[in-house]
């Protein structure tokens, strides 16, 4: 199994808070330079790696999203604690007692999540989940060197300590959807290799803003108006205690990409696809995904005009929207080869 690591360590290093996503596209663009014909970004930020073709050939886009949850700064306190609001949905039991990062313009400045002490605490208060509003940022400074170098607006990052856990599987936060951007890479290159074989043109396109409500895939699915869209995100595996698999179904870390047979896929494409990984010998699992629509950037595109041929692919992932989560690169590159072979059959 191929894996460049130091590629995806480089992407889940760099942080792309919502809204943010300058520095990690720049990693993207970067690692296709020589492999496309160019890349390039629009008004939001969207990058997109181009494979051209002629005028007549159809248009497809592979998507995901590089953006990650975290914070931006609300207020500063006379003491110099730091008081944040969120950039996409935390899971906020995990998020007393994390390392951060604080981005301005003066440079990074390193923090922690503090709370009052437990041994402090009421039994409802130790019951219940925090409120962000009750938690602050300690920089270990003094509150004019804080107010020097931290204002109001600055975006706040979990701080990175991504791992390879045991031969196949990676924890990190923000693997929504930097292990999507990854796949994506990966594809780009691949068929970069193969362009003179290909019947049509691919965009391979790492969007912006999807955790505050897939802004970037709508500004792109316009820009490009492909014909058929793979759009690749995590999917939540259900192979841990508490998920029902009678509610959201049978998905396992390792045992393939997961296709989503929902109303943002067109089944056609997901007949060929189930095709492609019988011949091809391409481990799949099936997802009916917990809601009939929504939750990715595959349905805003899908209803993009009169309609685009969607397709929604997952890695499973473990733990989503926490600092540790877990996604298998068996998975990965299950992912890589399906959509791989895909766009070369078209």
């Amino acid at each position: 199994m191929y894996m460049n690591s130091n590629f995806l360590m480089a992407l889940l290093s760099t942080p792309t808070v919502s809204g943010f996503e300058d520095a990690g596209c720049k990693i993207y663009e970067s690692y296709l330079n020589g492999y496309v014909d160019e890349c390039k970004r629009d008004i939001l930020g969207n990058s997109y790696a181009v494979l051209d073709a002629p005028e007549e050939f159809p248009m497809v886009m592979v998507e995901a999203h590089i953006d990650e949850i975290g914070f931006q700064v609300l207020y500063i306190a006379d003491d110099g604690r730091i008081y944040v609001r969120k950039n996409g949905g935390i899971d906020m039991q995990c998020i007393p007692g994390s390392r951060v990062v604080i981005y301005g313009n003066s440079g990074e400045v390193h923090g922690v999540i503090g709370k009052t002490p437990v041994h402090l605490q009421n039994g409802q208060e130790r019951e219940k989940t925090p409120e962000l509003s009750n938690l602050w940022i300690d920089t270990g400074l003094e509150a004019e060197e804080v107010k020097g170098k931290v204002n109001v607006g600055d975006v706040v990052a979990l701080k990175q300590d991504a791992e390879m856990m045991g031969k196949y599987r990676v924890t990190s936060k923000a693997l929504d959807d930097k292990i999507g951007v990854y796949v994506v890479a990966e594809v780009m290159k691949r068929l970069g290799n193969e362009r003179d074989s290909l019947r049509c043109k691919v965009q391979g396109v790492a969007t912006v803003q999807e955790e505050v409500g897939c802004r970037g895939a709508l500004a792109s699915g316009y820009t490009i108006m492909p014909d058929v869209s793979i759009s690749i995100d995590v999917d939540f595996a259900t192979d841990v205690p508490g998920c029902s698999k009678m509610k959201y179904g049978d998905i396992r870390l390792g045992q393939g990409v997961v296709v989503a047979c929902c109303l943002d896929s067109d089944m056609r494409i997901v007949e060929q696809l189930r095709g492609i990984a019988s011949e091809k010998s391409i481990p799949i699992q099936y997802s009916a995904r917990p809601y009939a629509t929504g939750g990715t950037n595959a349905s805003r595109i899908r209803t993009i005009r009169k309609g685009v041929r969607t397709v929604l692919l997952g890695i499973p992932c473990r733990y989503m929207h926490t600092p540790v989560e877990v996604c298998d690169m068996r998975d990965v590159e299950a992912a890589i080869s399906l959509i791989t072979e895909y766009v070369k059959s078209i």
